[in-house]
């Protein structure tokens, strides 16, 4: 970790976007222990822009203070996916004092988000807060995905360990929040897309694990199976893009 007030936790592939550090250099005044920004997204070659700005949020810009669960609440309802719980590296920036005062639970590593442990730590200390800025100041470059680098199957099970863990050891005790939180990860693995890609990527042990992902978030495991039976549809619904963003908009 730096020296400087404030770190931002870059994933190594990516870049900043132009005048993104000058406008950081004005947000940072007002002081919040969490920046959170958009990110643009590129092909590998980072030439050609497949989505111009990827917002983790619903809505604008603003700061957002955490002082009751209700506060926590509104906050996992705003986000779009799991990027607004952190998962994206290069769009954080956080206070560094923040950051070293939490204690560090060892269960998280190789998780792949033992940050987000770190950041949640920080939201759940009553009084903190997050300036959410509806920027894209990162380019992603897209295509290259590390995590996906052992397959397809095992990248979809990667936020389910990693998300579920982090839901059962935070927020077990209360059951508005758990709930919230859950939705935020089937907004970011819709149930029938994602069960539908698992038959078409996966084996029998993948789909077994997807499907007790999946009831400990209300799906019932032979529902979840039934949508395995579908493999063929999965497999012509992933040669075809716009079969494949149908699919995912109506289960979504």
């Amino acid at each position: 970790m730096g020296t400087g007030d404030y770190c931002w936790i870059f994933g190594s592939d990516d870049i900043l976007t132009k005048n993104s550090l000058a406008l950081m250099e004005d947000k940072l005044a007002a002081g919040s222990d969490i920046y959170l920004c958009d990110r643009r997204e590129l092909d590998i070659s980072m030439t050609k822009i497949s989505n111009p700005h990827r917002r983790w949020l619903n809505g604008g810009s603003r700061l957002f203070s955490f002082s009751n669960e209700a506060d926590l609440i509104e906050y996992f309802s705003k986000c779009n996916s799991v990027g607004g719980l952190f998962s994206y590296l290069s769009s954080i920036i956080v206070k560094r004092n923040k950051w070293s005062d939490v204690i560090f639970d060892e269960s998280y590593i190789g998780t792949a988000y033992a940050h987000v442990y770190i950041l949640l730590r920080i939201i759940n200390n009553m009084n903190s807060t997050l300036q959410y800025i509806s920027l894209p100041l990162v380019d992603c470059r897209g295509d290259n995905d590390t995590f996906e680098s052992n397959g397809k199957a095992r990248r979809i099970k990667i936020d389910f360990i990693g998300y579920l863990k982090l839901r059962e050891d935070f927020y077990n005790n209360n059951t508005k929040i758990y709930i919230s939180f859950g939705r935020v990860l089937t907004k970011e693995r819709p149930w029938f897309y994602t069960s539908l890609a698992m038959a078409c990527y996966g084996d029998s042990t993948d789909r077994a694990e997807l499907a007790s992902f999946y009831k400990k978030l209300g799906y019932p495991k032979i529902a979840t199976n039934l949508i395995f039976r579908l493999k063929g549809l999965a497999s012509y619904t992933k040669k075809i893009k716009l079969a494949k963003m149908v699919i995912k908009k109506i289960f979504s």
